[in-house]
């Protein structure tokens, strides 16, 4: 099948049952730009087309169950019809059918792993991966990076699924760089908090932005469409004064410098991995740092940020605002040299 003759295709409007049946599927693909949503004649009812992104998209279908090795095609269903004649109602039917994390994973040919610091929160993984086993149902691999936990978040996380890595250290940076030099870090790499703050709905996004040619994909409250419900004015304000300064030393194009939830390519975590210093939360705007002096290619994707499902914030503003400014100093007046101190 080519492109050509999915052009010859007439792009009709289609009421899309199968996506107003799953609607976090939809708003993937209307995100993605294999959808858009159009006003029906009468006004009263949502209806959508297929865009060129679609299509093309569906020309590199029958590649990707080809080109995936036994074990993935059986994730892969088939067209089910005959795929040169197919309307534009079937291509919506069978976009909104498709697992798209699967799709991304075989379409690039990754393993995708999912990277999750936690200290004492076995309420807080319970809800996070019975909600990623939803959303994400063929991740290749989540991973509970425990900082020590006194709590059962090691028997919870266990229990529903996770591979659990005892950290060595203390702070979420030093957890972020235990896992990134272990054997769990896979092709492309996310890693999200484990309070519930994040929305697993959003990591395809993250996904599709690196099966797109980006080196790091992050989420950002401040681009239209994010936001956050657990962000204070005094943290917004100095995130905004972080942003600037940094943006200004790298010419950067940042709209969030302290937000955890991002994804990303091998080779950039490979190359991260020897610079990066962080023990503690400070570790995001070092990354962001960092992959500016590397030269990598960062995407930002809009991000809502919840509050936490359970108990109290571990953030501590004073002292974690300090260790930021001190990293943003501390770079400035740095080049690119592995640390000898880490």
């Amino acid at each position: 099948m080519t492109v050509e003759s999915l052009e010859e295709i007439p792009i009709q409007s289609a009421v899309a049952k199968e996506a107003e049946a799953n609607s976090t599927i939809l708003s993937h693909l209307l995100k993605m730009g294999f959808i858009r949503k159009i006003v029906s004649i009468d006004g009263l009812r949502a209806e959508y087309e297929v865009t060129p992104a679609g299509l093309q998209f569906i020309a590199n279908y029958e590649n990707i169950r080809e080109e995936s090795d036994e074990r993935s095609m059986d994730t892969i269903p088939e067209l089910g019809f005959n795929s040169d004649t197919f309307t534009s109602q079937q291509a919506i039917a069978l976009l909104t059918s498709l697992k798209l994390i699967t799709l991304l994973e075989q379409r690039h040919m990754a393993r995708v792993s999912l990277l999750i610091p936690a200290l004492n929160e076995a309420k807080n993984i319970a809800v996070l991966l019975k909600n990623l086993a939803t959303i994400v149902p063929n991740m290749a691999e989540i991973t509970v990076v425990d900082g020590g936990s006194m709590d059962a978040t090691v028997p919870v996380a266990t229990a529903l699924g996770a591979s659990i890595i005892l950290q060595k250290g203390t702070g979420k940076g030093d957890a972020l760089r235990q896992a990134f030099e272990g054997e769990h870090a896979g092709d492309i790499v996310v890693i999200m908090d484990a309070d519930g703050s994040n929305r697993p709905e959003e990591i395809p996004e993250l996904i599709a932005a690196i099966a797109n040619g980006a080196d790091i994909a992050k989420g950002s409250r401040f681009l239209k469409g994010g936001g956050s419900t657990d962000l204070s004015f005094v943290r917004k304000i100095g995130n905004k004064v972080f942003i600037s300064i940094v943006n200004h030393a790298w010419s950067g194009e940042y709209t969030d410098l302290c937000y955890g939830f991002m994804a990303f390519r091998r080779d950039a975590v490979r190359k991260l991995v020897p610079l990066l210093e962080s023990k503690h939360f400070q570790i995001e705007t070092e990354i962001c740092i960092k992959a500016r002096k590397l030269g990598l290619k960062v995407v930002e994707i809009p991000s809502i940020e919840l509050k936490r499902v359970h108990g109290a914030s571990k953030l501590r503003g004073f002292h974690d605002s300090l260790r930021i400014a001190k990293t943003i100093l501390r770079e400035l007046f740095s080049g690119l040299k592995p640390s000898d101190n880490p």
